[in-house]
């Protein structure tokens, strides 16, 4: 074989590989609520806010710290929050645009209040919607890791967590993230080197 056919043959091995199988993932949201300072009946909780009036509890550090039990870490919140209207909803700060063709991937920590009492909460995002009941030392029924969801039409949708359990002791929640994941478009010179590979089995064909 010559050099050149040799050459010829590495571009076209090269031009079929299928780069149209690798994947972009993007992280939409990622929050952990350690950058916040713990204190009770918050309504701005980093990348949320509660809504329609209700407020949540920021739990760490020597304010109930020892409620962030493992997985949840440094500082959580207690969806429940304290006074007025504690009964929590926290939503997103952002509204997402989802997209058919595109695989979002959610991820949260939810568990049990620590404190005696089987809590509940929902989480909403598009057409993703669960409603976890959790005894109080749950910390595995509210585990959810890279949950894929899906559309078929463009949808917009926050991402919601509500408590259901009337009071101040509620289910706890922390590290939620939400990445998106699509198909990787061929670069312009991806696709050029394809049509050198093409170009080379066909003066090979052509010799032989």
């Amino acid at each position: 074989m010559t050099t050149r056919n040799r050459l010829l043959g590495g571009a076209l091995a090269l031009a079929l590989l299928p780069a149209a199988g690798w994947a972009q993932t993007t992280t939409l949201l990622s929050e952990n609520f350690n950058e916040l300072t713990p204190q009770l009946a918050v309504t701005s909780v980093g990348a949320f806010s509660a809504i329609d009036g209700s407020n949540v509890d920021l739990v760490g550090g020597g304010l109930f710290g020892y409620l962030c039990v493992a997985p949840t870490t440094i500082i959580c919140v207690d969806l429940d929050g304290s006074g007025g209207k504690s009964q929590g909803m926290l939503q997103s700060n952002s509204a997402f645009t989802l997209v058919p063709g595109v695989d979002y991937y959610l991820s949260f920590d939810l568990i049990g209040s620590q404190r005696g009492n089987t809590a509940s909460a929902s989480v909403d995002f598009g057409p993703y919607s669960q409603t976890f009941t959790l005894a109080s030392g749950d910390v595995s029924g509210g585990i959810i890791s890279n949950e894929l969801v899906t559309v078929s039409a463009p949808t917009t949708a926050f991402l919601t967590f509500s408590s259901n359990t009337p009071g101040n002791v509620g289910t706890l929640l922390d590290n939620v993230t939400l990445t998106s994941r699509r198909a990787a478009v061929p670069e312009p010179g991806t696709l050029g080197l394809a049509a050198l590979g093409l170009l080379a089995l066909g003066v090979r064909r052509k010799r032989g």
